[in-house]
């Protein structure tokens, strides 16, 4: 596709929308036309070096219905690809629709990328492959991944499985759903402030944030790239450790000892802190789950760990600090630079941004509700501000950082609350709860810190409150996701196994409520 010319209308437009002088801006147009044919000569260099279309694969789109009764699949697939024995062989893993997988349509929940099918597989599915997992599927996902419930997603709302009319947590909804109800061994998502441990917390299972940049983040719809985590959610804490040593990059600190091997390891004599700023929360805390989250955390010394009271102050503003480095950094990387980001050393996929970018300009219409007070929000408050408050969040996120490391220096691990309430209903109307409530982010308060800090954090089934799962947090230092899961795997073995969820079908009451468009 070649770029038309610029037209003086054209020229006259981007000088309003900047405020610069028009005529000066008339003036540089052969400048700019000469700008314009270098951007045709990168675009047929790269056509050059471009790999040859892979095979196609069998892609099955899943009907709801007693197939799947709570909405969350979205295709089947049939391609083994690589077979290996490796840590993942013949396990069976579904992968959120905002992680490409090569030959299946990547629609992020949205009508605005309907139609798009990545020519490759991210990193993640790659390094799964190559360990012997089997890709069996993509599961649903929140429209472009803005909200933290199960209602937004263009294909329909999510069901949980312990209910069905219950939000299953999201934007990595469906992953969790396929997974609690045993028709996957994994789900891979993505966790920007908590979309792979809301759905663990409300669906009865587990899922790990990692270590920030453990897990390679190419191949999946980035939001704000310091706040972006590819996360996993499984029955078992055991099961974690084959993925981080399928998947993950080495120790962050330089040390060679595999993931098995640091599982491995004894944690009798470990220190756990329960974060007291982690409950409570004015307006939206249930306090029989705190008491449900406390009483597990006290389990703890049936385990041989130690538990004592720790203090992270700046912990009840992380949700106020996360905000403006969200919105502004995904006005940014999704709206401005069409998903691609910029000021970094990649990777980029341009068929992926220009797909995105031309459906936003052709349909704005399309644009999620969430999305747009996303990019709203973010334009007036930068153009307020001049970006001054999104650099103060910054700045106060350090701090929170260094608040975080300082109480990880009293313990081995923090132990919170991962959503502060049960699962919400699904809404009738999900516009306009997205327009009138905080339903798409009331469950983010304790989640989120951590993907501003970068530390691992793991959602651990612990109870049940009016027969709905309660999950506990854990958090660690930045290298000891492998640590995390051996004390899950321990308090699962001793303490708490969530059984499987009730059985539904396609009667038990899943609303079939319009998107949140």
């Amino acid at each position: 596709m070649s770029i038309p010319a610029f037209t003086p209308a054209d020229l006259a437009a981007v000088a309003g929308r900047w405020g610069l002088d028009p005529g000066l801006v008339d003036r540089l147009g052969p400048a700019i036309d000469r700008m314009r044919d270098t951007y045709g000569r990168v675009r047929e260099l790269a056509a050059e070096g471009r790999p040859p279309e892979p095979p196609p694969i069998a892609v099955t789109r899943v009907p709801r219905g007693p197939e799947d009764p709570y909405g969350a699949w979205l295709y089947r697939i049939d391609d083994p690809g690589r077979t290996g024995n490796g840590p993942l062989a013949g396990r069976t893993v579904t992968v959120k629709e905002s992680i490409a997988v090569r030959g299946v349509p990547m629609t992020l929940g949205s009508r605005l990328m309907a139609g798009f099918v990545p020519g490759s597989d991210s990193a993640v599915v790659g390094r799964v492959r190559d360990a012997g997992g089997i890709i069996v599927g993509t599961s649903v996902c929140e429209d472009l991944c803005y909200s933290g419930s199960s209602f937004t997603s263009t294909h329909g709302p999510v069901g949980n499985p312990w209910d069905p009319r219950r939000s299953a947590g999201g934007s990595s909804s469906g992953a969790a759903v396929l997974v609690a109800t045993g028709q996957a061994d994994y789900g891979i998502g993505t966790d920007h402030g908590g979309s792979v441990r809301n759905p663990a917390a409300w669906c009865g299972v587990f899922g790990l944030k990692p270590t920030y940049g453990i897990v390679e983040y190419d191949g999946a719809m980035p939001t704000e790239r310091t706040l972006d985590h590819i996360g996993v959610l499984t029955r078992n804490a055991a099961d974690l450790v084959a993925f981080l040593e399928a998947t993950a990059a080495p120790h962050p600190g330089g040390a060679h000892e595999s993931y098995a091997g640091r599982y491995a390891r004894e944690i009798t004599g470990l220190r756990a802190g329960i974060l007291a700023e982690g409950f409570g929360w004015p307006g939206r805390s249930d306090p029989r789950l705190d008491d449900q989250v406390r009483e597990s955390a006290r389990a703890l010394e049936r385990l041989g760990l130690t538990v004592s009271e720790v203090s992270v102050p700046l912990h009840r503003y992380g949700r106020d600090i996360h905000l403006p480095i969200s919105i502004e950094g995904g006005l940014t990387t999704v709206f401005e630079s069409r998903l691609q980001g910029n000021n970094h050393f990649g990777p980029y996929h341009p068929n992926f941004g220009e797909t995105f970018g031309e459906a936003v300009a052709r349909r704005p219409e399309d644009i999620p509700v969430g999305g747009v007070l996303a990019l709203v929000g973010a334009t007036l408050l930068r153009d307020a501000t001049h970006g001054k408050v999104m650099a103060y969040a910054q700045q106060l996120r350090v701090r929170l950082r260094e608040q975080v490391d300082r109480a990880l220096r009293e313990v081995d691990l923090l132990v919170l609350p991962s959503v502060p309430m049960p699962p919400h209903p699904l809404p009738a109307d999900p516009r306009e709860a997205v327009i009138g409530t905080d339903l798409p982010f009331e469950m983010h308060d304790n989640n989120c810190v951590f993907n501003l800090t970068g530390h691992p954090a793991l959602s651990v089934p612990c109870g049940f409150v009016d027969g709905l799962p309660v999950g506990m947090l854990l958090v660690g230092r930045p290298g000891t996701d492998a640590r995390l899961a051996r004390v899950a795997a321990e308090f699962e073995e001793r303490v708490f196994r969530c059984p499987p969820p009730p059985r539904h079908t396609q009667d038990a009451g899943l609303p079939t409520a319009r998107s949140g468009r």
